[in-house]
């Protein structure tokens, strides 16, 4: 038996759900500490997230420890897999944008911004340069979010408040992860301010407990939490078992966006316009097309794919078609749905309609796609 250390400061149920399981399937005991890390622990490996080399060093034979992280640099004893976050934010930006969003929210990193593997270790910094190449500018506080809070939460949640306020609406609200969002669910229930006619809300990646749950039910990044375990905990095994393993970044991308009600809007004012793209939200899992749109809408088809065209650059159905490649992605990540269960609540007549339709756009079949997403590669 394998004795496996889960040093986790942020655990999240998703994570720990694929750690157990395939600990259980290859003959690990697995022990939690959070982000206290028992002095002179040992044993045969360690998964880790958000701690630093000191906060691991107190580990007995730390240097002879494999050690698979979300944040430290590739060395001796250990190995990273974290998400690519310029993908993430590209993904986000261009998700608002193509709602007719001009302005952009977030929190400002707990710890100073810097780069990983050339690439931006927060999402923050991600998405500030995800924006700036499409010509928008993200809007932050100047205050350490989290740190005011924990010195004094009133205080902290009476800036974030004013620093709410100010903003002209509607804007696009995005958080690095679901662990303040009824707070600021409450800060803007307090400036009276509706979610999402006026705020648009989405958190970086999902906590169906939290998200499914909050005050309006939450719009995420989804899909990371499942392929960044498996790549975790195969490296892990890996590395447990002596085989050499490259010094070098692995990554984890999410599937897409799982739209729920806090970003059911457009920053749009031709309400045609808005009927459409509400109807398809509502009904993609229908057997519905352009024609259905354009009748809620009270236009024409073809009156209809010159409004889509030229406010988001695509036609409905291409529109209605990115809906439903988001969720498939996310079913095939998160579940062991058949691929004809995933069609019918897909809007697909069939698990060969929804197969063809798949391969087209990524260039895989669904099932080459999924155990992609929860092996890593030799």
């Amino acid at each position: 038996m394998k004795h496996v250390l889960c040093a986790l400061r942020e655990p999240n149920e998703l994570l720990l759900n694929h750690i157990y399981e395939f600990g259980r399937q290859h003959g690990w005991s697995v022990e939690c500490c959070g982000e206290k890390v028992p002095r002179r622990w040992f044993g045969d490996g360690v998964l880790s997230d958000y701690l630093t080399q000191k906060e691991l060093s107190v580990i007995d034979r730390f240097e002879q420890t494999p050690v698979v992280s979300r944040i430290l640099l590739p060395r001796r004893n250990i190995r990273t897999v974290r998400p690519d976050t310029e993908r993430i934010a590209s993904m986000i930006a261009d998700y608002f944008i193509g709602k007719g969003f001009t302005r952009f929210v977030t929190t400002p990193p707990s710890v100073p911004a810097s780069m990983l593997d050339g690439k931006p270790r927060h999402i923050q910094t991600a998405l500030k340069l995800a924006l700036a190449e499409r010509n928008f500018a993200l809007i932050q506080p100047k205050f350490a979010f989290d740190s005011e809070l924990q010195k004094d939460y009133r205080h902290g949640s009476e800036k974030l408040r004013d620093f709410f306020g100010s903003i002209e609406r509607p804007f696009a609200l995005i958080l690095p992860s679901p662990r303040r969002l009824a707070l600021v669910y409450r800060i803007l229930d307090d400036l009276g301010v509706r979610v999402p006619e006026e705020v648009a809300v989405m958190v970086n990646t999902d906590n169906p407990m939290i998200t499914e749950n909050a005050a309006v039910p939450t719009s995420c990044i989804s899909g990371e939490f499942g392929e960044l375990a498996s790549k975790m905990v195969e490296l892990l095994e890996r590395m447990m078992a002596g085989e050499p393993v490259p010094e070098r970044m692995v990554y984890s991308t999410s599937a897409g966006v799982i739209s729920r009600r806090s970003t059911d809007t457009l920053a749009v004012a031709d309400l045609r316009l808005a009927r459409a793209v509400s109807f398809f939200l509502q009904n993609y899992m229908n057997l519905i097309g352009v024609e259905d749109a354009a009748g809620v809408a009270g236009v024409s088809r073809g009156m209809l794919i010159r409004l889509f065209r030229n406010h988001f650059g695509k036609s409905p159905s291409r529109f209605l078609l990115e809906i439903r490649l988001n969720q498939i992605r996310h079913l095939l990540d998160s579940t062991d749905l058949t691929l004809a269960e995933i069609a019918r609540r897909c809007g697909y007549g069939s698990d060969m309609a929804l197969s063809l339709a798949f391969r087209r756009e990524t260039g895989i079949p669904p099932g080459e796609y999924r155990n992609s997403r929860r092996h890593m590669e030799p």
